[in-house]
């Protein structure tokens, strides 16, 4: 059935709003849109060539879900985020997705596993390049969140892994120690969950993100 002019339209709306709200977190996650960066909807509308209105529904969006801050002096403005705010975010992950695998620990199959297997194996590989790394770190990690039957749960910890992503990136950038110990650390990971033991997977999480030094993360935070 084709749909009135009115109902096209709102589609269309939804689909620039898509758009710009997926182009405006890549931009975030990345790191090319650092934190205070202020963001002007008309140059984003350009850039993309979609209607102001998508652009300004997207960072009410992304503001909701605190990745831009609106100000009324300022317009919109990229979350920047401190050393306690960062470390906030990765105890609440710490404690969530530690959760997560003692869930899934007894969820897993060996066809989940094997995934794991071949998404370290790709970890691994990824060491010389920071954007494939955080790719592969993401879906070494997703394996496992697969299988949480807590899907608000594991939402939430997504958020926050986007939400810490660019810090990551400027510590991946200049460490290569940084990189080497993530993948050690991920194979130990591997190995608590194969083990079948709940509270050693759970353990295994929680130390693996808060082992991360939040210094780090932020520039100029000493």
């Amino acid at each position: 059935m084709d749909l009135s002019p009115d109902r096209s339209r709102q589609a269309q709306g939804r689909s620039a709003q898509a758009q710009a709200y997926s182009y405006l977190l890549d931009e975030i996650r990345s790191g090319r849109l650092s934190g205070g960066t202020h963001v002007v909807a008309d140059r984003i509308a350009s850039t993309l060539g979609i209607s102001r209105m998508p652009v300004r529904e997207a960072i009410r969006q992304l503001s909701s879900e605190g990745f831009m801050t609106i100000r009324s002096n300022r317009g919109a403005v990229v979350t920047e985020l401190g050393t306690e705010e960062i470390e906030e975010l990765y105890e609440m992950r710490a404690v969530l997705e530690g959760f997560a695998m003692r869930l899934v620990t007894t969820r897993i199959d060996s066809q989940g596993l094997d995934e794991a297997e071949i998404a370290l194996t790709r970890l691994d590989r990824a060491r010389e390049d920071v954007d494939w790394f955080i790719t592969a770190h993401d879906q070494f990690h997703d394996v496992f969140l697969g299988y949480c039957p807590r899907t608000r749960m594991v939402e939430e910890i997504r958020r926050i892994r986007r939400s810490t992503e660019p810090y990551l990136r400027m510590t991946l950038k200049v460490s290569s120690t940084a990189v080497q110990n993530t993948t050690a650390e991920h194979s130990e990971l591997l190995e608590a969950i194969r083990s079948g033991n709940p509270d050693v997977a759970e353990t295994a999480m929680r130390n693996h993100i808060l082992r991360i030094d939040v210094t780090e993360l932020v520039p100029n935070s000493a």
